[in-house]
């Protein structure tokens, strides 16, 4: 049966499920990491590998398990990768020893992967091109739905019951998924399965887990930090074998030709916004409560200003991209993130409140006016048996800025802050509370080179689309 045959938003509760308890135990387990040092007895810097196992394992395995579901089929991977999902989390549950913890969550991101390459390209592959925005703006939600809930969620759970449950709670969502998905989601057509350069899928994975490595641990253990530059060396050497090998591979894992039409484009602004995003949540929280001496409770309600209007606006510009395109989108939300950055920059050490809550106004407009229609021109680059390929990628450079955002953000500031007479700006930053001067003055070259890199973003989603690669699905 096709897809469209059925109720279209049938699928969604299924795709949904899964994609909030992926993006849920991102943020969920951050807040736990101090409980878990002292329950297992070993150091913060040991700990934090429950995080890094999971995000290493979804960024290096996101484009080879894309175009492994466009080979095999997209709903029967996502199964797969909610069965993988669920299981892992109750060993998670259960690990008596962090090295155990560490290898289930490593399990866990595989299963988290296998359904974040697909869920957009399922969603998609069910609605007509007319329908794409409004309903990639509600996955988008879903999202943000995911992120939000994290910290709290694990904050309750760990503060009143264990920190086990916030892996147990997984297994029910996963159970009801896995039925959604059965019962909704049509079974995948009949496929024209082709070879897979696994040599290629194993440079790539091997590439981006050093590159990630590299861009996780140079803000919190130094940029000189032994593990650091040896990853960026190891990631360099890995993609250069990767381009060798897609160059004389019958069967690429991401053919050139798609990368120089608008899929490119596309999926760099994807890295850029993202970029963006995190660079607000990264440093904002330190200037904050450094400067402006905020409690924790405090900085988080204005943090929330920016996710709660981009959580708004998307579907919202899910909409207007049906109707009007996605190119005055992403070209407006630019616009408006590159002005909510020129505010921030000028917040220096006395601001009015309105200052604060009107440059991530802005930039909260920007990336909910951006992000959906975003998600829409990468997916309607790509035919429709490349709609796993498209989605892995996407998914790969969102994380890629994520991680490289914060790594840039980080060192701007080092390096400014310094400049500026600060000294050295530790992990720790008490530094900043020492000179609060130096740190504003820092903050504000930090947030003029992000209005420059929005402006960038912005050129970019202004150009005409390129003819080449260019296809409807």
């Amino acid at each position: 049966m096709e897809a469209t045959a059925l109720p279209r938003w049938r699928v969604f509760p299924a795709l949904a499920l899964g994609t909030v308890m992926a993006v849920l135990d991102i943020s969920v387990v951050n807040i736990a990491l101090p409980t878990l040092s002292r329950y297992f007895a070993v150091p913060l810097t040991s700990i934090e590998w429950v995080v890094l196992a999971y995000v290493l394992t979804i960024t290096g395995l996101l484009l080879t398990l894309g175009r492994l579901a466009d080979l095999m089929g997209r709903r029967r991977v996502y199964g797969w990768g909610l069965a993988v999902f669920t299981v892992a989390s109750a060993l998670c549950a259960a690990a008596p020893s962090a090295a155990l913890l560490v290898a289930a969550r490593a399990l866990q991101g595989l299963g988290a992967a296998m359904m974040t390459a697909n869920s957009a390209a399922l969603l998609i592959s069910s609605f007509p091109a007319e329908e794409r925005g409004r309903a990639l703006g509600a996955f988008g939600a879903m999202v943000g739905v995911g992120l939000a809930l994290g910290p709290p969620v694990g904050g309750l759970l760990v503060g009143h019951l264990s920190w086990r449950w916030i892996f147990l709670i997984n297994l029910p969502i996963g159970l009801l998924a896995q039925w959604q998905l059965r019962t909704r989601v049509p079974a995948d057509p009949p496929g024209h399965p082709t070879s897979l350069s696994l040599a290629g899928a194993a440079l790539w994975c091997g590439a981006l887990t050093a590159l990630m490595l590299g861009l996780s641990r140079g803000p919190a253990h130094g940029w000189g930090d032994p593990s650091v530059w040896p990853a960026f060396a190891l990631a360099a050497v890995l993609f250069a074998g990767f381009a060798l090998d897609e160059a004389r591979s019958r069967h690429p894992l991401l053919p050139l030709d798609l990368l120089r039409g608008p899929l490119g484009a596309s999926t760099t602004l994807t890295m850029l916004a993202n970029a963006l995003s995190i660079s607000v949540g990264f440093h904002l929280p330190l200037y904050l409560e450094e400067v402006l001496r905020f409690d924790a409770a405090k900085s988080g309600r204005w943090l929330a200003v920016m996710p709660l209007i981009a959580l708004f606006l998307a579907p919202l510009a899910g909409r207007w991209s049906d109707r009007f395109g996605p190119r005055p989108l992403l070209v407006g939300g630019m616009l408006f993130a590159a002005v909510g950055f020129a505010v921030m920059s000028q917040v220096g050490v006395a601001p009015h409140p309105a200052q604060i809550l009107g440059g991530m106004a802005l930039i909260g407009m920007g990336m909910g006016l951006f992000s959906v229609p975003n998600s829409s021109a990468v997916m309607s680059s790509v035919p429709a048996d490349r709609l796993g390929l498209a989605s892995g990628l996407q998914a790969t450079m969102r994380n890629l800025g994520i991680a490289g955002g914060a790594a840039a953000m980080a060192a701007v500031v080092s390096s400014r802050f310094a400049a500026h007479g600060g000294g050295t700006l530790a992990a720790s930053p008490r530094g900043a509370a020492a000179h609060p001067l130096a740190f504003a003055l820092a903050t504000r070259d930090a947030y003029l080179a992000m209005a420059a890199v929005a402006v960038l973003a912005l050129l970019l989603a202004a150009l005409p689309p390129a003819r080449a690669g260019s296809r409807e699905v």
